[in-house]
């Protein structure tokens, strides 16, 4: 700990694979992993449903799947412990975001995905008033 209370010991990165477009407003949780995160990469395709979520200085726009891993790599370096990827779809049935998933675990990071869709367009979220 240093003295002004943060923990100065070593995280492990962390990488959330979050699935992103139509689906049941109420069992989405993906503004809460948003929130916590570090930094947030995305592809084109969900990018404006993210940036309704997350701050855009924290948000980094992938032309698509394929540099996922180095985007990744880039913004742990320079300092980020917590990363979502925000992908259409369900990431758990994206045969890319698997290998991807597995090549960052090869690498020595943790990387997880979240099951279903967990970010809905803010036109299907009930507003909360």
């Amino acid at each position: 700990m240093t003295g002004d209370g943060r923990d100065t010991a070593a995280r492990t990165p962390t990488v959330t694979v979050l699935g992103a477009g139509g689906g049941d407003p109420d069992a989405a949780e993906g503004a809460d992993l948003l929130a916590a995160a570090d930094a947030v990469l995305t592809t084109p395709d969900v990018e404006s449903t993210v940036l309704f979520y997350a701050e855009a200085w924290r948000v980094e726009r992938l032309p698509d799947l394929a540099g996922a891993a180095a985007a990744v790599a880039d913004v742990i370096g320079l300092g980020a412990t917590r990363v979502v990827l925000a992908v259409p779809g369900d990431p758990a049935s994206n045969p890319g975001c698997r290998a991807l998933l597995d090549g960052l675990r090869v690498a020595g990071i943790e990387a997880v995905a979240r099951p279903g869709v967990s970010l809905v367009p803010p036109r299907l979220s009930p507003m909360p008033w």
